[in-house]
């Protein structure tokens, strides 16, 4: 799994409501798959984004529905990133973390 961090330049600026106004107003290849507006979809992709506010900080996760949506998604959302918001931002970090381990589940008798 990839994560994410958008660090604005200062403390004043709250990426993650900057991020959830532009794709509710202005974006047209991007939406929100749920009612609280902390999932990213893209059009051309199963895969979402699941993004959070942590004290001005955005922090996002990247769930790829398929091995192609790994390179896609990050790309797309960090050129977006970019492009819109790139007077606002002092920092974005890439992290790569290893998917959890799913616990195998009791088949019961």
């Amino acid at each position: 799994m990839i994560v994410m961090q958008v660090v604005p330049k200062d403390g004043k600026v709250d990426v993650y409501r900057l991020l959830r106004a532009k794709v509710l107003h202005e974006a047209t290849t991007w939406s929100w798959g749920n009612k609280a507006k902390t999932r990213l979809r893209h059009v051309n992709s199963e895969g979402y984004i699941d993004v959070r506010g942590a004290d001005g900080v955005l922090v996002a996760h990247i769930y790829p529905s398929s091995p192609r949506d790994v390179f896609y998604l990050s790309e797309k959302f960090l050129g977006r990133l970019a492009a819109w918001f790139e007077e606002d931002l002092a920092a974005i970090n890439v992290q790569f973390v290893p998917d959890p381990k799913r616990k195998k589940r009791r088949r019961s008798r």
